[in-house]
């Protein structure tokens, strides 16, 4: 295949509105966006469930302690997919229809996976004896691994690879169900908060027996893989693992610092406003996961530019009524002790500006024309800057949860901006290269 970007010009036949709506409705990518935004829905709305109601039956100290550990857990899930859930999609995609191939590269990344998650639960117990911040808390720190553990277990890409993003859905609306139902009905007070990263472990482990159940009715396994093949899956996903911990640090590392110098109940007011902004980032990620196999086998710019103009406008009118009702909002979803939160909110919500563009151009059209190694060193290196800036803030101990929401919206621009710049680059070399070669790839 090509890897030049297509001029996207071709004409189209007349036909009439009901026609093209049922074109768009029938379209693969439409389908698995449809599946794939259900279970961005499941991924967030769940927990926006719980965390109201969590945050109002634990008040704000052990809320603090739970969006801490939920901190732990989300770039726990990150360390385990390793760089899968790109690399793994674009794998599995090319040999989806080679059983023993797929089944080989299932078996490698399982065992990486699990490798990985006891890398973790040991830097995790480093961590939690040394934090003195949370010492009245080492158990709940540690019992956030086990919601990790079930996650090893899940492979959603295989059913993004063959464009069966269907079973996600089931597999994850039970676990979440389950989740939602044992936390309302076990935690009612601070006291039960322990029960609450058991829960979170026990779902997740659920979904993942599922998810393992459904790869097997697909006709694939888990096979037991070489030495090599474990050698060359850990290079070839080593870009975009790195690009997840760069994401993961300029997400998370503001929490991590803030823990170091705030108290648990301080660093709730910084971490809802986190996680709505979050939540509101990750509704993109199902036209984002749906485009990638698609834009890897078709490259088809029309349907890509149309689905970006799409997405910006809903962003930028989303932003813009967030910015006014956050005051609502907060009040709403955590009550009135949490209204210090609604700057940091404010601050936070304009990044999405950036950060959906950078998201929608880094990987479902630069990282499928083979430039995903530029697009991951550009969030690594913003993720170095990052760190340096909270760094600096906290030698003149400057650390708050406005200087650290600036930081983040910091980042996300220098992303914005260094995926343009490639875009531009891969473009003039396009228009430089002759018409029947290939474009470069550096």
């Amino acid at each position: 295949m090509s890897d030049r970007i297509p001029s996207g010009t071709g004409e189209a036949g007349p036909v009439g509105l009901r026609d093209r709506l049922l074109n768009v409705v029938r379209h693969s990518v439409f389908r698995n966006a449809s599946m794939l935004f259900i279970v961005s829905l499941l991924n967030y709305v769940m927990p926006l469930v719980l965390i109201p109601y969590l945050a109002r039956v634990l008040g704000i100290e052990y809320f603090g302690v739970y969006a801490f550990g939920m901190s732990i857990y989300l770039i726990g899930m990150i360390l385990i997919d390793y760089g899968f859930p790109v690399h793994g999609l674009y794998a599995i995609t090319e040999h989806r229809d080679d059983r023993e191939r797929v089944s080989r590269l299932l078996g490698t990344m399982l065992v990486i996976k699990l490798a990985l998650f006891l890398l973790l639960a040991a830097g995790l117990g480093l961590y939690v004896y040394f934090n003195q911040q949370f010492a009245d808390h080492r158990v709940f720190l540690m019992l956030m691994a086990l919601p990790v553990l079930g996650g090893a277990m899940q492979f959603r890409w295989v059913f993004q690879a063959v464009e069966q993003s269907g079973k996600i859905v089931r597999y994850m609306t039970i676990g979440r169900v389950v989740q939602v139902a044992l936390v309302i009905a076990i935690v009612s007070g601070p006291g039960d908060y322990l029960w609450v990263p058991i829960i979170h472990g026990f779902a997740m482990m659920l979904s993942g027996v599922l998810c393992i159940g459904m790869i097997y009715g697909l006709g694939y396994r888990f096979s037991l893989p070489t030495w090599k093949e474990i050698v060359e899956q850990v290079r070839g996903a080593s870009s975009y693992f790195f690009a997840n911990v760069a994401e993961a640090q300029i997400g998370f590392a503001g929490i991590f610092s803030l823990s170091l110098v705030t108290t648990p109940a301080s660093l709730a007011l910084y971490a809802v406003s986190e996680q709505l902004y979050r939540a509101l980032r990750s509704l993109c990620h199902p036209l984002i996961d749906a485009l990638m196999p698609y834009m890897k086998r078709s490259n088809d710019m029309r349907v890509f530019r149309k689905l970006c103009l799409v997405l910006f406008g809903i962003t930028a009118f989303g932003v813009a009524l967030g910015v006014l009702l956050a005051p609502y909002l907060i009040h709403l979803l955590f009550g009135a002790k949490y209204a210090e939160a609604t700057p940091i909110l404010q601050i936070l919500l304009p990044a999405l500006l950036a950060s959906v563009p950078a998201l929608m151009i880094g990987y479902p059209l630069l990282a499928s024309l083979g430039h995903g190694a530029q697009v991951s060193g550009i969030a690594v290196f913003s993720a170095i800057v990052t760190v340096l800036i909270l760094a600096a803030l906290w030698f003149f101990g400057a650390l708050s949860g406005t200087t650290v929401a600036l930081t983040v919206v910091a980042s996300e621009v220098m992303i914005f901006a260094g995926t343009m710049i490639l875009l531009w680059r891969v473009r003039a070399a396009q228009r430089r290269a002759p018409l029947s070669g290939s474009m470069p790839q550096g």
